[in-house]
């Protein structure tokens, strides 16, 4: 039985003052839109908490627009209020240089239309910015949000690359160079826009100045292929008079050595370059343009103080080289040399999709432990992806400041940096004899402890800072529950998340290897689109992904892609390959947006094809890759060896047909939702061949599996390959919790099974022993990572020993996001909330408590809003409070009890077993 016991507040009649709009974004971007790829971006807006029913309203859509820092066209477009996700641009494309600041405001009555019925209501000119034509008082509008195309066309193109010219004739720690010119303006312009990319990673300054708050720019993508540009307001940079403009440059992806077994060095060219275009608006609407040549002869280059810089090697920073001010007019550079172009095609130029790489967090050590001879040893709490920010001071011309960095310790208290292989993050900083604050401009480390070696007197707190870097996406999912343990593992998850989303989805940020495994995404995929809003970053990558398929003829192990020892030729493989199918539909369902799909599905269909010909007659995937390991299966599986990660108990050729008949059937589903009916039909067939197939090579009778492991059955009950109402179902679910029980409530599978393990058991009737596995702290366990002072999620089960020390094999890291798909479970049976429609339109709430937690409260920030769900068990009744955003709707399960709910608070309770949470 439930209760519903009204909504938590009662709003009265809908007469607002305040927009109740919380946020416009166009596209998959948070925030100013600056040098956005297209024209015509959709629109979508957020109401508030306010909000309930937006059926049968209409909202306002107001675009003011024009040449930044001049008059203003303003139009209004009336619209449904239900068309509030990725609304196609009602307005006119945007040209290059043109601006456009968009806001909505929503009706304050229901079916209040525009008596003249246009949907459209032209406003005038507004020079001033600040009259409002369309009628609706100010205070209604939300905030404006900034929209301006980059450049689109090849006549917006107007640089070139340059580079030093001098001759490099080593490969390696090679002295990075800074470029630099200067121009003289007769007024200070009212607008003005820095296109910045480079072959390698760029840094500008004007006037002394930083230009933006990224780094590693441009990022990593195939450069051959595209490269990204970034797009900067440098307005209040400029002045009228001199002007100076410098630019930092490094190896970076492009030309820094990457990869393990020594990795490869020049992968994409030799010659370092950057293009710069600056595009300027004076009062008067004149116009000017300064590029990056080297036929001006005002472009000039010179060696700077960073003497090297490696994403996994670390920097090497001379002070005594810095030349103060070579960013500002009037700089001396009469000992700099004459830049060079560098070959190069600027329709490679490609605005990126994704967000840049930026600072997420900065903290102080939690402690500091002196060593002795200048030397300490610094605990950061948290291992991630960062950087550290040192006050320099004491320190006299020559002396060298060296930082070493590592995810843990040994357990004689040493850092250890045995598994940074190659990598070995190390810093120095040569003091030229002044004081100043100092952080690498062109490296990343992956740590949570670092010694400072050659430090003058004591060091104390206030002289150090580690910054956090990552992608910069918005956050859309949080859970909390009544256990601690469960909390910190979530917390580990996520930091495990942001530390691997820096330019691509990485595998780990520490040792030298840092690739975009195709495979760690496709497993991570959905919890990664709860936590985060990815589609911006993973569709951008997955261009990269369909541009390296066609390359080599399949989908590559990880991308951009790069020959490296037994990895040097691409071949088809479960799970990695099936990531074309995977991702973008975990994305779909995130978002609802079907333009993401018919995007991928190309790719998606590319890839079932190739794999439908390397198929047996009855559907099974049994052909042996060419790869050293063949197909890699339930990769790290606990029992595998620490040097043989391949060596699994399930049979390969079960993994992989299970994968890909879930593939085909999703690939169906795509069809389903782009209207290609026969490829639909014809997926749909296949599908159901490899489930028949599947069941008569790996499942016997009695519903026993050839592999007798948690793997199997697990693959088996969530991929559907056991008809729901064949008895075999239900003795495979008993058999997997027989395994799991027999093991000491522990893991017993590797990257294949553990994003599904948990979801076999509870489908199948085994809740109890799920949340005992989950909740398990002996190793092989989640718990156990946590019990053991993880802060991140591992990429083995066992990187660190019961007694303390690191697992001997080469291969460990401790930032792996894979193992953490448990989070995907964690928000869906704890938190209890699912999508059942593409967006969270619909979406379940059915929280399965147990293993004595006895509260949660899990929100997630979906395309309609933010959805909150916080429920409580005590005394026989679980209580729930629950928002359901405008626009959507619940479907609340408890016990036998099932409800809906459109847009509101609710405030409900339901009756529940004893014991409910002791399950």
């Amino acid at each position: 039985m439930s209760l519903d016991t009204g909504r938590a507040d009662q709003h009265g009649s809908h007469i607002h003052h305040g927009s109740h709009i919380e946020e416009v974004n166009v596209e998959h971007l948070h925030g100013e839109a600056l040098g956005i790829g297209m024209a015509t971006p959709r629109i979508s807006w957020v109401y508030d908490s306010s909000i309930d029913s937006i059926a049968d309203r209409r909202a306002t859509v107001r675009i003011r627009r024009g040449r930044p820092g001049l008059s203003w066209q303003e139009r209004t477009f009336r619209v449904r209020a239900d068309g509030n996700v990725l609304m196609d641009c009602p307005d006119d494309p945007l040209a290059f240089g043109e601006q456009a600041r968009i806001a909505v405001a929503i009706d304050d009555l229901p079916g209040n239309e525009d008596p003249s019925g246009s949907d459209d209501l032209p406003g005038s000119d507004d020079p001033s910015g600040n009259d409002d034509p369309s009628g609706i008082g100010e205070h209604a509008w939300s905030d404006e949000i900034v929209v301006e195309p980059g450049m689109l066309g090849p006549a917006d193109r107007k640089a070139a690359m340059i580079g030093p010219g001098w001759y490099e004739p080593t490969s390696d720690w090679r002295h990075a160079p800074l470029l630099r010119t200067e121009t003289s303006l007769d007024d200070r312009p009212v607008a003005a826009r820095l296109y910045l990319s480079a072959l390698g990673l760029v840094e500008a300054e004007i006037n002394g100045h930083r230009v933006g708050e990224d780094i590693l720019t441009p990022g990593w993508t195939v450069y051959d292929h595209r490269v990204h540009y970034r797009t900067y307001d440098v307005t209040d940079l400029l002045k009228a008079g001199g002007n100076g403009i410098g630019l930092w440059l490094a190896d970076g992806w492009y030309r820094g050595r990457i990869g393990f077994c020594g990795g490869s060095v020049n992968t994409y060219g030799d010659r370092l370059a950057a293009y710069a275009q600056l595009e300027m608006t004076f009062a008067d609407g004149s116009t000017r343009t300064l590029v990056s040549n080297a036929y001006d002869g005002r472009w000039k280059a010179k060696r700077g103080p960073i003497v090297y810089s490696g994403l996994c090697e670390g920097e090497r920073y001379d002070a005594r080289l810095a030349d103060a001010g070579f960013s500002s007019a009037g700089y001396d550079d009469s000992d700099w040399e004459p830049v060079t172009e560098v070959r190069f095609d600027p329709m490679l130029l490609e605005a990126p999709r994704m967000e840049p790489v930026r600072a997420i967090r900065t903290t102080g050590p939690r402690s500091i432990r002196n060593l002795g001879n200048g030397s300490f040893l610094l605990d950061f709490g948290q291992n991630c992806t960062q950087r550290l920010r040192l006050r320099m001071h004491g320190l006299k011309p020559g002396d060298e400041v060296t930082v070493h960095h590592a995810e843990v310790l040994e357990p004689d208290g040493e850092l250890s940096l045995r598994p940074l292989r190659r990598g070995v993050q190390t810093d120095v900083y040569v003091a030229d004899g002044h004081d100043e604050w100092w952080e690498p401009r062109f490296t990343i480390h992956g740590f949570r402890y670092a010694r400072i070696d050659g430090w003058p007197g004591e060091l104390d707190a206030d002289d150090v800072v580690a910054v956090a870097y990552g992608t910069s996406m918005q956050r859309t999912g949080w859970l909390e529950t009544s256990n601690a343990m469960v909390n910190r593992l979530h917390e580990n998850v996520e930091w495990s998340m942001r530390s691997n989303f820096v330019s691509i989805p990485t595998d780990c940020p520490q040792r030298d290897e840092r690739l975009g495994w195709t495979g760690d995404i496709a497993l991570f995929a959905p919890t990664a689109a709860f936590l985060h809003d990815v589609e911006a970053i993973l569709t951008d990558w997955m261009d990269d992904v369909a541009a390296e398929t066609e390359r080599w003829g399949t989908v590559p192990y990880y991308v951009p892609f790069i020959p490296l020892a037994e990895w040097r030729v691409p071949e088809a493989i479960a799970i990695w390959g099936d990531s074309v199918v995977v991702v973008p539909w975990a994305l779909y369902m995130a978002s609802g947006d079907a333009q993401t799909l018919r995007e991928q599905y190309p790719l998606a269909r590319r890839w079932v094809e190739e794999v439908r010909g390397h198929l047996a007659d009855d559907g099974v995937w049994d052909r042996r890759p060419n790869l050293m390991y063949g197909q890699l299966g339930d990769w790290l599986d606990p029992t595998a060896p620490p040097d043989d990660a391949a060596r699994a108990m399930t049979a390969k050729e079960l993994v992989a047909t299970s994968f890909f008949q879930h593939s085909v059937r999703l690939l169906a589903e795509m069809a389903a939702v782009l209207g290609d009916s026969a490829a639909e039909d014809d997926y749909r067939s296949l599908a159901e061949h490899i489930r028949r197939g599947f069941l008569s090579r790996f499942v016997l009778a009695d519903g026993r599996m050839t592999s007798d492991t948690q793997c199997a059955y697990t693959l088996a009950i969530t991929f559907d390959l056991l008809d729901e109402h064949d008895e075999r179902r239900r003795a495979a679910g008993d058999r997997l919790a027989e395994l799991v029980k027999g093991g000491g409530y522990t893991v017993g599978t590797g990257f294949a099974g553990t994003p599904y393990l948990l979801d076999a058991l509870c489908a199948t009737g085994h809740v109890d022993v799920a949340y005992r596995l989950f909740l398990s702290e002996q190793c092989p366990s989640w718990m156990y990572q946590v019990r053991m002072g993880g802060t991140t999620t591992w990429e083995r089960w066992d990187s660190m020993r019961p007694d303390g020390s690191v697992n001997p094999g080469v291969m460990t890291s401790f930032n792996h996001y894979s193992l953490g798909s448990v989070a995907d479970w964690m928000h869906r049976t704890i938190g209890g909330i699912t999508p059942l429609e593409p967006g969270w339109t619909t979406f379940e709430v059915a929280p399965k408590p147990g293993g004595g937690i006895a509260s949660a409260h899990v929100t997630h920030r979906c395309p309609l809003g933010l959805i909150d769900v916080r429920w409580k068990v005590s005394d026989g009744a679980m209580t729930m409070a629950l928002r359901v955003p405008a626009g959507g709707r619940a479907v609340v399960c408890v016990g036998d009890e099932r409800r809906e709910y459109e847009g509101g608070t609710y405030r409900l309770r339901f009756d529940v077993d004893p014991g409910f949470d002791s399950m």
